[in-house]
């Protein structure tokens, strides 16, 4: 009876002690998505402290490890995508049919944000939608900060950077300009651009047009004239930051809450269904 109520004493002075200087705040470079601190770290934290630095980020640094961490991330997701679907294939079919690639990182140094559209229009072929990068090169995550450039509280890169896991990287490529990441009501925005998205309009439209798309009247003549009008915009809204591609929670550190197992779980079964 006396041990009973001595592990009662032991459990409620555990319990009281960690009401009393015990908290949890984020921390996404972890499994779980959080991390367990004394009272004292956790006020640091809500001052804005990056508990592992002991230090407030600036915004600019928040941005630059918020960005290499996404890209991180989607690589992990990539691996883990294609890994689950071989998995499936070898499990069912004793080997894998699936061919999806890692995507890489290419510097391209045709364009800017300014004459980025202009360049893939002029360099089109309209049988084909093909498009001929004279000055490309692969490059490493561990690359990046050697091209970012931070401005009015955004960070992009000095020259394009595209991902794609296609041999021609404009191919189902991601294309990052100067104006990419973004913090904003405590959320991590990321911006990009889709270039293969063009070919559909030079398909519909000739070049002439799409040289002046800048215009409002020929801009809402050609809209009308495609069904597709929210990818449409996705492509034009870019350099203005208006169509913010994805957010996610981002901690003091800048890692962010990127969830990899359900998007890749998502390719899975479209995989299966041939959706």
């Amino acid at each position: 009876m006396k041990f009973r109520k001595l592990k009662f004493k032991i459990l409620a002075a555990v319990l009281l002690f960690c009401a009393l200087f015990v908290r949890i705040v984020p921390d996404y470079s972890t499994s779980q998505g959080f991390a367990v601190v004394t009272i004292f770290d956790y006020n640091k934290y809500k001052q804005g402290y990056c508990l592992k630095e002991n230090r407030a980020l600036s915004n600019e640094e928040l941005l630059q490890n918020a960005a290499i961490n996404y890209f991180k991330r989607y690589h992990d997701y990539e691996v883990l995508r294609n890994t689950i679907i071989d998995e499936h294939d070898i499990k069912i079919f004793g080997h894998s049919f699936y061919t999806a690639h890692i995507s890489k990182l290419y510097l391209i140094g045709d364009f800017n944000e300014e004459n980025w559209f202009d360049f893939l229009v002029e360099n089109t072929d309209r049988k084909s939608f093909d498009y001929e990068i004279k000055d490309k090169t692969q490059i490493d995550i561990s690359d990046l900060s050697k091209y970012f450039v931070y401005k009015d509280e955004i960070l992009g890169f000095k020259k394009p950077i595209i991902l794609s896991e296609e041999k021609n990287p404009f191919h189902n490529g991601k294309m990052f300009l100067e104006k990419s990441f973004l913090i904003k009501e405590n959320q991590f925005f990321v911006n990009y651009a889709r270039p293969d998205y063009i070919s559909w309009y030079i398909e519909l439209n000739n070049k002439e047009d799409l040289t002046k798309i800048k215009s409002k009247e020929n801009l809402m003549r050609i809209k009308n004239g495609y069904e597709n009008l929210e990818s449409f915009n996705e492509v034009l809204a870019y350099t203005h930051m208006k169509n913010l591609r994805r957010k996610f929670s981002y901690d003091n550190c800048g890692n962010i809450n990127f969830d990899i197992k359900a998007p890749a779980e998502q390719e899975l079964d479209m995989w299966i269904h041939g959706g």
